[in-house]
């Protein structure tokens, strides 16, 4: 399994959160575990959203943050991942006296850490966010240029997307293309398809965080073959969030048939009480897709990596060698 589109903060284990709790004198309220899940009650992304106040309670120090990363790894390496891209808002990390560095170097150790001795890689993708100001926000994009060879793979935008327009951020994304420095935008999730063209326009993403509201017109596509777009789908996060209505409204086969690159991921293990072989599970009863289709997708999800062409080729292979197994795992 590989997952491209995975929220650090919003994946906390049930043990992580005790742990960190205990040992923080943190009161997880009295509806504690029920309390860190969306239910079906959500009404919206910014409902949705309102989940991570929990979890960035606890990790407001290094050993919270280190501890939560490892947690993570050691996870998706015993649920039989191959890949992930775990992201994460370090500027979210500093109420209590952190440094967005700080935050980002608490995240790398926990990486290292976690990944001694696994045949299992990792990266991380710090993310800026749409509420907050460009001096804000610029810290994080210079970090990910800093951090480029100890793990982190690039940025991303995240937060309320109806906050701001893809145009308040053209020039904080200039400073990412300038550093060479991977860009993934969330976008097409609560807002429409014109948040997706201006993200490749003006911000020259490479990856779509969901994007199912894209508008398959042919200047559209024509736009996103061109400059070999992918996109993140995240199904159930996009039910819970009410961007979709069901499984079923996921645009997947429309945008395989237009020979658009598309990825399956979690966004939220814990938010949304998932993993990706739990959405692949999901896709397959909604469209019944082929052994053929799901390699074809997990095959998407490595050429959208943020990785060398050389670490694509070593996933492709393991993939390749391991494959059976995970489809056994979903084919159920």
């Amino acid at each position: 399994m590989i997952d491209l589109h995975l929220h650090l903060d919003g994946s906390l284990s049930i043990e992580d959160f005790k742990h960190l709790a205990s040992r923080q004198g943190l009161d997880l309220g009295s509806d504690f575990p029920n309390n860190i899940y969306v239910d079906e009650n959500c009404r919206s992304l910014e409902e949705y959203l309102e989940r991570f106040d929990l979890p960035l309670m606890l990790l407001q120090d290094s050993y919270s943050i280190e501890y939560v990363m490892k947690s993570l790894i050691n996870r998706l390496y015993e649920l039989g991942y191959i890949y992930s891209e775990i992201r994460f808002a370090p500027q979210l990390h500093t109420s209590k006296g952190l440094s967005q560095e700080d935050a980002v170097k608490a995240a790398i150790n926990g990486l290292k850490e976690a990944l001694k001795d696994k045949q299992f890689n990792a990266k991380i993708i710090l993310c800026c966010m749409r509420q907050a100001e460009y001096e804000t926000n610029l810290p994080t994009i210079l970090l990910a240029e800093k951090y480029a060879l100890d793990g982190v793979a690039g940025v991303d935008l995240a937060g309320p997307e109806a906050f701001h327009s893809a145009d308040y951020y053209t020039s904080l994304f200039d400073e990412a293309k300038k550093r060479n420095v991977h860009i993934t935008i969330h976008a097409g999730e609560a807002c429409g398809s014109d948040e997706i063209i201006k993200a490749i326009k003006l911000l020259g993403t490479e990856r779509i965080g969901h994007g199912v509201h894209l508008e398959l017109n042919d200047e559209n596509v024509d736009l996103i073959l061109k400059n070999n777009i992918s996109f993140e789908f995240c199904p159930t996060s996009n039910l819970q969030t009410t961007s979709l209505s069901s499984y079923k409204d996921v645009p997947l086969k429309e945008f395989i048939n237009k020979g658009i690159r598309v990825t399956i991921n979690s966004d939220n293990m814990s938010v949304s009480d998932t993993d990706v072989i739990d959405e692949f599970i999901h896709l397959i009863d909604a469209f019944d897709l082929s052994k053929d289709d799901i390699l074809n997708l997990l095959n998407n999800s490595i050429e959208a990596s943020f990785t060398s062409d050389k670490e694509k080729q070593a996933l492709k292979d393991e993939l390749v060698d391991g494959f059976d197994r995970f489809y056994s795992l979903i084919s159920i």
